[in-house]
């Protein structure tokens, strides 16, 4: 009875040590999991591709909650450029439509192109605060960097119902072939861990949606989670190819 006990405490210190380092190996296998994603993103995969040029445009939108005694669109305007970066030089111009008022500033420069509206819409009495910046060239990449500043920013301004999107368009001369076209998206996909959900895989209109651990936005369509799009377009005016990576959804 005895050495039938003592073999009874061994097995289960065994037992009890195979659990703690099979729970160790689950948490590193999390934790090595989650740098993998953290270093993959939208930039990092797009950077895999090398095409003959490149642009790419962020966009954000958020419904801005003003003071009781009021605030002046302007200032708005330009606290929000100042927070982001963006130096405004020119004219804030006023344009008024039927349901709506708009102050915009507007700013082209060298391979980028920015837009700022305080939208107000008069019937439901709401502001909104737009912007878009477009860059071009080895500037592309940054975006990614823009659309995190533009979100803190945000954050800061208490701006509700946010949402932004990221468009990277890689553009090649003449026309990819269709299984050069799968291997491309494959591999952006790989770069992301990302899963496809909705695919297209024909010459027209070729689009795929998926879903990534990567990306922290998302949208749900059809009780399903999308927050990245490879979509490939073929331009026979200008005979180029247009790579495009979005996230959640490209812009067209």
């Amino acid at each position: 009875m005895r050495v039938s006990w003592n073999s009874g405490k061994w097995w289960q210190r065994v037992a009890v040590s195979l659990a703690i380092v099979l729970a160790l190996a689950a948490t590193l296998r999390v934790i090595t999991e989650r740098a993998f994603l953290a270093q993959a993103g939208i930039e990092g995969a797009f950077a895999t591709l090398t095409p003959d040029s490149s642009e790419g445009t962020v966009t954000m939108t958020g419904r801005y909650l003003p003071a009781p005694y009021g605030f002046s669109e302007e200032k708005l305007l330009l606290h929000f450029a100042e927070q982001i970066g963006l130096v405004v030089d020119g004219e804030i111009r006023e344009v008024s439509y039927e349901g709506r008022v708009e102050h915009v500033y507007e700013k082209l420069a060298a391979q980028a192109h920015s837009l700022i509206k305080v939208v107000y819409l008069t019937d439901k009495e709401e502001y909104y605060l737009c912007v878009e910046i477009t860059l071009s060239g080895k500037n592309t990449v940054a975006l990614t960097g823009f659309r995190e500043a533009l979100l803190h920013v945000a954050k800061q301004l208490k701006l509700e119902e946010t949402t932004t999107a990221l468009e990277l368009c890689g553009i090649y001369h003449g026309e990819i072939p269709l299984a050069e076209k799968d291997d491309l998206t494959d591999k952006l996909l790989r770069e992301l861990y990302a899963q496809p959900v909705y695919e297209n895989r024909e010459n027209a209109n070729y689009t795929v949606y998926a879903y990534t651990g990567a990306v922290e936005e998302y949208l749900v369509v059809g009780k399903k989670k999308v927050n990245v799009q490879v979509a490939i377009y073929y331009d026979r005016n200008e005979d180029c190819t247009e790579v495009v990576l979005a996230s959640p959804l490209g812009l067209r």
